[in-house]
């Protein structure tokens, strides 16, 4: 499985697909790329599709630092420039879209478009009691004893509830249980201690559009439509009958509303003869 040397961490990708432009996929807390295994493949056929483990997580290296939301940014930046895949459509969920929007203020250049999905301008002390014991429990205690928890959260009722999804309920939760808990408990607490952006969202020229779980615990309604109100342009849909977790529990309205925003830009030589 390949990977790359970045900013001191041996960070896991996939590369897969075909076509002049590329979608940059990143995944948040506790998951890692797997998470957009349905959208990478809905996509590949039309477009590169590249998706990164973040440090301490999946296949990618437990490293001691690096888990500032500013460094895991510089990660991607610094994947996309070794892979030489920019400017590309950059799909970033929770952890993900908070270094996407990083990227679209700072280094604009690099990214023909913007997804951000259960993610938004929010400060660390916005995150919920729930979530600022996360750090604490799986540095202690493994991922084990954070497990209910996450599932709870990062899935809506309508999916846990749901007998079909129950080896799908499963896979997850194996995987939650395999993963690197120093690495989810340092990356957790990232997200703890990020400023909000919210000073720089007027500057993104960036196209952006934003997903959000009709029932999203973890990122609040109320962050997402501030954050969207701010950036120009940019368009807010939901996902009906999701929680956080939108890109596995509704797969079809993803791809649907990705579908509909990426056929909306230029293309490659559209936006050469501009």
């Amino acid at each position: 499985m390949p990977h790359a040397a970045i900013n001191g961490a041996k960070l896991h990708y996939t590369d897969t697909g075909a076509g002049a432009e590329t979608i940059f996929f990143v995944h948040g807390l506790a998951f890692d790329g797997r998470m957009f295994d349905a959208q990478i493949d809905h996509l590949k056929s039309r477009y590169r599709c590249i998706s990164m483990d973040l440090r301490g997580h999946g296949q990618s290296e437990l490293s001691e630092g690096g888990y500032e939301m500013d460094s895991l940014a510089a990660d991607a930046v610094g994947l996309i420039e070794h892979l030489g895949c920019g400017p590309c459509h950059f799909v970033g969920w929770s952890i993900g879209g908070f270094m996407g929007l990083r990227i679209a203020i700072k280094q604009p250049t690099l990214l023909r478009s913007l997804v951000l999905i259960g993610a938004g301008s929010m400060a660390g002390s916005e995150a919920d009691f729930g979530f600022k014991m996360v750090p604490h429990l799986t540095r202690f205690f493994g991922m084990g004893p954070v497990i209910g928890a996450l599932m709870s959260s990062m899935f809506a009722p309508t999916f846990l509830k749901d007998p079909a999804r129950a080896q799908q309920k499963e896979m997850w939760r194996t995987r939650f249980r395999a993963n690197q808990a120093m690495g989810v408990s340092r990356a957790a607490r990232g997200v703890i201690a990020q400023s909000s952006v919210d000073e720089g969202l007027g500057s993104i020229v960036t196209p952006t559009l934003m997903l959000q779980g009709e029932f999203d615990n973890v990122l609040p309604m109320a962050i997402a439509r501030r954050t969207a109100e701010k950036i120009r342009g940019s368009k807010l849909v939901v996902i009906e009958r999701a929680g956080h977790a939108v890109t596995m529990e509704e797969p079809a309205q993803v791809e649907r509303a990705l579908d509909t925003f990426l056929a909306g830009l230029p293309n490659v030589a559209q936006a050469a003869s501009a």
